[in-house]
């Protein structure tokens, strides 16, 4: 079973007591750490503590939750990555609804009530754990991803140089008669290969969306039923019989 670490911050003594009591019954195996306070907090993750679920009060003295959820996003988004996507998923437990608003502008993932029913909590802590183990799955999935495409390589001739270039490098093939070129962060080459052959070669990552493009679904930044949005910033017509087959294949790259 896994092992994980819930944190209760409230600067009521007898709400503290309370959730933590039905976090030590839940069925999930959990170190439990209680907190009266944000600064608090914030002083343990500075010093290395982390958390997979933390149940916040809103209205604290000092730092109140949302300013504390905010302190942590900035020290998640430092690391690189998403607020919501990160540990620990942030659960509200508050008295004062009228702030939701403000608790979902921090990217909480959820927020409870006072008072509280023991059915309900535990309903939403299932719910959460359930998210975690979805996220870690999903965090599993993208390193065995990346570690995948490390070993990629496309081997293409531009004029006299023979070159090495990483499957994720590749931004768009373009057609250009019996030659393609080849567009990368910067740079383009010129090489004796027709689009055909890419496509056969670089398999489900990229997609031809029109005869005369080859895009890489990884720098796909957005599309309408006309252009496929890059991530250097140029727009690529997409063929209109193309878009159905497009929507469907990008989708199962998103999955």
């Amino acid at each position: 079973m896994d092992k994980y670490r819930f944190a209760v911050c409230d600067d009521e003594e007898a709400i503290r007591n309370l959730i933590a009591g039905w976090l030590s019954k839940s069925p999930y195996e959990a170190e439990i750490k209680e907190y009266d306070s944000g600064e608090e907090l914030i002083r343990d993750i500075d010093a290395g503590i982390n958390f997979d679920i933390l149940f916040l009060d809103i209205a604290m003295g000092g730092t109140d939750g949302i300013d504390t959820a905010r302190e942590l996003g900035m020290r998640v988004e430092k690391n690189g990555r998403s607020m919501r996507a990160s540990r620990p998923l942030i659960i509200y437990v508050t008295g004062v609804p009228d702030r939701m608003g403000d608790a979902f502008g921090v990217k909480a993932y959820d927020y409870l009530l006072k008072p509280v029913s023991q059915p309900v909590f535990e309903g939403e802590l299932r719910r959460a754990v359930e998210e975690l183990k979805r996220l870690d799955a999903q965090l599993v999935c993208e390193t065995r991803y990346e570690d995948a495409q490390i070993e990629q390589y496309i081997v293409v001739q531009a004029g006299r140089d023979t070159l090495n270039l990483k499957y994720r490098d590749v931004i768009y093939i373009e057609s250009n008669g019996r030659k393609s070129i080849i567009h990368s962060e910067g740079n383009a080459y010129d090489v004796y290969k027709q689009m055909s052959e890419f496509e056969n070669e670089l398999g489900k990552m990229f997609f031809r969306i029109h005869r005369g493009y080859l895009v890489n679904m990884q720098h796909i930044k957005g599309y309408s039923r006309t252009e496929v949005y890059m991530d250097n910033g140029e727009s690529l017509i997409i063929s209109k019989y193309k878009y159905g087959e497009f929507i469907k294949a990008y989708m199962n790259f998103l999955a």
